[in-house]
């Protein structure tokens, strides 16, 4: 398993000699306590002529696809033929 941050320790742990008791706790890298939540991502929605450009895009991109796919099984019947 791969964390960016250590290991919780064992209950009851000591720090070892020359070991920093700071390494038992450490805090996350934004700064909040252990156990609190992360705050929601703050998102922006695509409204407007936008979706619709894109929604239009991604209608055009399924139906070329469809087409070249069916012309390329088209092409290879041919030529079986």
């Amino acid at each position: 398993m791969t964390t960016t941050t250590p290991l919780r320790p064992q209950a009851g742990a000591t720090p070892l000699k020359g070991e920093d008791s700071a390494l038992l706790h450490p805090e996350r890298p934004d700064g909040l306590p252990r156990g609190s939540r992360f705050p929601a991502p703050q998102v922006e929605k695509i409204r407007g002529a936008r979706l619709l450009v894109v929604w239009a895009g991604l209608a055009a991109g399924a139906w070329a696809v469809a087409v070249g796919a069916g012309y390329g099984l088209y092409v290879i019947v041919q030529s079986v033929l």
